[in-house]
Formats: structure tokens, sequence, C-alpha cells
């Protein structure tokens, strides 16, 4: 059945190596995971539509067309150059398969659209992937007024639990993309998120609130979706500098997103905040209502001539359930504390039972929701590992380096966000850096993990310098500016590379399912990330105060005294520095150092990890045309 709602590949098929009509093969060929058995007669896409002879003007329209020219003005050279760019095992195209290439790339410098086409496509991707960004993060400087005015301040986990639970439910949306095409799933995925905003906005409880975090968090699936956009229409050659751009964007809009926030927060109250995104949500609508027309890839007839009730029951219900159910459970998990051991081994049963059944049913079901099968593939493996522990490890960073610039440093919250931005910017630079390296070498693997060496010592040096004990050691301003820099370069430059080395080791047909299970192995990865990295600084940081205070006291304090004094620097670091008595202060600052240095040693722990995921993918080819031959 899942042949059936594949798009079908616009090249000639590969003929075997000894066949007729084969001229030039490798057994050691790197092809993509089960490209022999499952691909399909190709065959020209007609009926493509027309979008408008106008180039955008947005922001997002006029990078989109910068870079296209860019990469344009020298693709003749480029093809003339590196027609056999290869991977780490000895690897040939057959000569019809070459031929084909050469032809299909001539045709709009073997993107699917015309230019202008093209740039009004990516200016609404790029805009969708700012708006999903500026959502996850415009709750972080609001959520304690949030909670106090919602008398929801012992609830504030569930806030946070619920947008990540949508979040990671909506990431496979692209094998639903596949059944009902992709822009009917963004204007679904804009409605939604629209609604949680106004809901939001109008909340009056704890509960209600948290309905609307959920349902704003279908905001993930424009990032998702966008993305599977542009491996449609792009090249893989070339892909890896959009989504460098779709990764700037992301950037720019989760930093717009924690500051306007706050700022509009600060001035017209929280709720403003989530009105403000409610025409927002309607304009980005209509933007793609009238933007996005895609073009007709070419599809089975079975597919095109389904009803919409039929292809509701193409759809994959019972693993979509699972998929609920098992992500809700291993939030639960990681996100809360138990106060009973029984409860706790019950909540280990229950997600155990529904993932163990989560699995079968993909593996067994005709059309899974999440195609598990590729995962044998160890270059897919690879690639969701690496995506999984480097998000996890960043996301620690995120977090935990300005607690450290605020309780050790005694930076307020202007002075450490103005510390962020250079990384902010070198993450936006190494993303798009890369993709042009692929696009100019055709090649990524080597690449990969000297970045990532490079991301593992930046961790080591943020170890050394933040070293707390006895606090001798403290950051120059220099250092302060720098020292994440470098995780954060490897940790953008991955985000590129993996999406490319995902699609390019599965057929065609595949890259829509390989492009979700990247973003949910990502979404998981940033819960764990968060849950671990903040029990380990909790624990941490409870353990070393009670010791360093219980040392530092002076004899005519009492045991009730110091009790007091230690919840307050427990629930509130601006106490160290406002009213924390003097004796106490350097037992307090390296207490959270040590907390924070903790977290950087998982983190450091789980980069190493990600190294060896990456040392596990193969290279393959990057086609310079978005109609490959498999």
């Amino acid at each position: 059945m899942s042949s059936s709602l594949s798009f079908d590949s616009e090249e000639e098929e590969i003929q075997p190596a000894g066949s007729e009509g084969s001229s030039i093969s490798s057994s050691n060929e790197v092809r993509p995971f089960l490209s022999d058995n499952q691909r399909q007669q190709s065959r020209q896409t007609e009926g493509m539509p027309d979008l408008t002879s106008v180039t955008s003007t947005s922001l997002a329209g006029i990078v989109a067309e910068n870079v296209f020219d860019s990469l344009s003005q020298h693709a003749d050279d480029i093809e003339a150059t590196t027609a056999e760019y290869g991977s780490a095992v000895d690897r040939q195209l057959s000569a019809n398969s070459a031929a084909s290439e050469a032809t299909s790339t001539s045709v709009n410098g073997g993107y699917l659209v015309p230019k202008h086409r093209l740039i009004v496509i990516l200016s609404s991707i790029f805009t969708l992937i700012f708006l999903a960004a500026l959502d996850s993060t415009i709750l972080s400087t609001l959520v304690t007024d949030i909670a106090s005015d919602l008398d929801a301040i012992p609830y504030i986990s569930w806030i946070t639990t619920a947008y990540l639970l949508s979040t990671s439910i909506v990431q496979p949306l692209g094998r639903l993309s596949d059944i009902f095409g992709r822009k009917p799933m963004l204007q679904g995925c804009i409605i939604i998120f629209t609604f949680g905003c106004l809901q939001c906005a109008t909340a009056n409880s704890t509960a209600s609130f948290v309905a609307g975090r959920f349902f704003s968090g279908f905001a993930g699936g424009l990032n998702t979706l966008g993305t599977i956009i542009m491996s449609d229409l792009i090249p893989l050659r070339k892909r890896g500098v959009f989504q460098g751009l779709g990764n700037m964007f992301y950037a720019l809009g989760s930093a717009v997103g924690g500051t306007v926030g706050g700022w509009i927060a600060h001035r017209y109250g929280w709720r403003f905040a989530f009105w403000i995104q409610v025409p927002i949500g309607i304009f980005c609508f209509f933007l793609i209502a009238f933007n996005l027309h895609l073009p007709k890839l070419a599809k089975s007839n079975l597919l095109t001539t389904l009803t919409l009730g039929e292809k509701f029951k193409l759809v994959d219900v019972s693993g979509i359930s699972c998929l609920a159910i098992t992500l809700f459970l291993f939030i639960v998990l990681t996100s809360f504390s138990f106060s009973s051991t029984w409860t706790l081994l019950a909540a280990v049963f229950l997600f155990t039972m529904f993932l163990a059944t989560f699995i079968y049913l993909e593996l067994t079901i005709d059309d899974p929701i999440v195609p598990i099968a590729l995962l044998k593939d160890i270059s897919v493996l690879g690639s969701s590992l690496a995506n999984w522990f480097a998000t996890m490890y960043i996301f620690v960073l995120l977090y935990y380096y300005p607690i450290y610039l605020s309780t050790v440093i005694g930076l307020n919250s202007e002075q450490i966000g103005i510390r962020m931005i250079p990384m902010i910017v070198a993450g936006s630079i190494s993303s798009v850096m890369s993709g042009y390296y692929m696009k100019w070498t055709g090649k990524y693997s080597t690449f990969s993990l000297i970045i990532n060496t490079l991301g593992v010592a930046g961790l080591i040096l943020l170890l050394i310098r933040t070293y707390p004990f006895n606090l001798n050691v403290l950051p120059t301003v220099f250092e302060q500016y720098t020292l994440i820099i470098l995780p954060e370069v490897a940790y953008s430059s991955l985000l590129t590379v993996t999406l490319l080395s995902l699609i390019a080791a599965v057929p065609i047909e595949h890259q829509s399912s390989v492009t979700s299970i990247q973003y949910a192995f990502r979404g998981i990865g940033s819960v764990l990330g968060t849950s671990i990295g903040s029990r380990i600084f909790t624990l941490s940081l409870n353990k070393q105060m009670a010791n360093r205070l219980s040392s530092a006291r002076p004899s005519d304090v009492s045991d009730k005294q110091l009790a007091k004094i230690l919840d307050k620097v427990l629930h509130n670091a601006a106490y160290i520095r406002n009213k924390a008595p003097k004796w106490a202060v350097k037992a307090m600052i390296e207490s959270y150092g040590i907390g924070c240095w903790s977290s950087y040693i998982f983190a450091t722990v789980v980069s190493v990890f990600c190294l060896g995921a990456i040392g596990m993918i193969k290279e393959y080819k990057l086609y310079s045309s978005v109609k490959r031959s498999h």
C-alpha cells in the first residue's frame, strides 16, 4: 500500500549491473535504503500551476532571491567539474542516469520550479518558520507572570509539557502530507495554532491556558512541513544552503520571541503577547492560500482519484494514537517527580507497553505514520541519534549557561541577552556555510565529523573555564561572549548536514517520512535534555548548598535560620546579591556554579555520543536535480 501513496521519481530507473541497457555500475555503490525494490516507473510531471511573475518583496523573499542568484551564477562550471562527486566508498552512476541528471539539471537549474516561483514559495516558508520559532520561545519570559495571574505556580510544568506534547505529535505530519497534500496540512496547522493563541489570550483558568498551549504547539508542524516542501523543490546538492537559511530564520524567531514577549508583557500585560499572534496567524493563512501554489508532483493514479473519505481511511489512526499516548507518558516520566514508587512503576509499565505496541504496529501495517523500518539503515539511524544527542546538549546550554552568567558572574537579564547574540549569529552563519560547503563539494561526512569534534572541544573548554570550586577560575568578559559559540556552531551545522544525509539515504518517496523522523528525534532530545539537565542541576545545587552553608554559617546562626536562608536562595537566585548575609554569599555562588558545571558535564558526555552517531553516517550522492534517479 505504501508504494501507492508515494511520489513517483521523474528519472529513469537505474538498471542493475549486467542487465540490458546498463553501461557502468559498481557493486560497492552506495544506494538509498530500500531503493531497489521500491523505485517506481517514472512519469513526467504535468499541469504545473503558474504562481506569479512578481517576486516577493518581503525580507524572506529578498533573502531567497539573493541566495538563488548566488547559487545559480556558476552552476554550469560546478556541474562540469564535479560530475563524478561521490562517497567515501567507491561509487559510480550508470551512464544513462548521469545523462538524465545532466539533462534535468539544465532545466530551472535543477530546481522543480522557475526562479520567480521558487522565491515566492520560499519567502512564505521562511515566514512560517519564523512564526513557529517565535511562538516556541515567547512563553520563556512570561511563564512566571502567567502562572501568578492564574494561581498556577504549582502547575507551571504542565504549561510547558502541553506545548512539548503537541509539538512532538505533529512531527509525523510529513507522512500525512503525502496523503492530503502539503498545503492543506500547513493551513490546518495554522488554523489550530491561531485558535490556540486565542485560547491562551482569553484563558481564565490553568486548564484553559494549558489547552491553549497544546493547540498552539501545532506551530511545530510549520517547521517540519516547510522543510519537506523545500526538499520537494530543491536538489540535494543545493538543499543545504536553503536549510541553513531556514535555520537562520528559526534562530531569528527564537531570539525575537523571548525579547518581544517580555517587552510586550511589561507594557501591555501577558495576554497581549498572545492576542498579537492571532492576526499574524490569520495573515500567514492567507499568505499560504495565495502564494503557496506547489507544483503537482507525479503520484499514483490511486491517490489522485481518492475521495477525502477514502484518504482518511489510509491514515494510520492506531499508530497516531499510540504515538500520542507514548509521548505523553514519556514527557510525564521525564518532567515530573513521583511521590510514590508504585506510581512511578505504573507509569514506566504503561510507557513500555505503549512504546512496544507502537513499534509493532509501525513495523507490521502497510502505511505506517512513522516508517520505523527506515531506521534499519545505519545512516538513517546515525543521523537520527545525532539529532537526539545534539539537541540534548544544546538545550542544556541554552538553559544553564544564562543561569551561570546570572548567579556566578552576577549579570542582569539585559547583559545576558547581549552575550547570547554572538552564539545566535555564529549558529546562523554556520548553518548557511555548511550548506554552501555541501553545494560546492557534494560531500558531508568528514566535514561533519570535524565540525562536531570542535563542538566537543568547545564543551571541554567550557568545563575548564567555568570550574567552580573555590571560584578561582572565572571567565573573562571576552569568554563570556564566546564560550558556547563552538557547541552552537557544531549543532547548527549538524542540523543542516543530517537532514541531507537522511534524505540522500532513502528513496525519494520516503524523504517526507525521514524528515519527520528527524524532527521527532529533535523533539524528544529537547525534552530529555531539559528534564535530565534540570534534575542534575537541582540535585547538585541542593546538596552543595546545604553542605556549604552548613560549613560556612557562624555559631550564632540557628538551624531554623539556616533553613530559612536555604529555602530563599534555592527559590530565588536574586537573593544572593540582594538580601543574603555576607557570610553565605560565596558559598551560595559556588553552589550555583557547581550545579551549572554538573549539567555541563552531562552535556559534554552527550556530545561525545553525538560524535559517535555522526561516525555511523555514510556518504551518499547529493544530486544536482530534484529529478534524482532514486
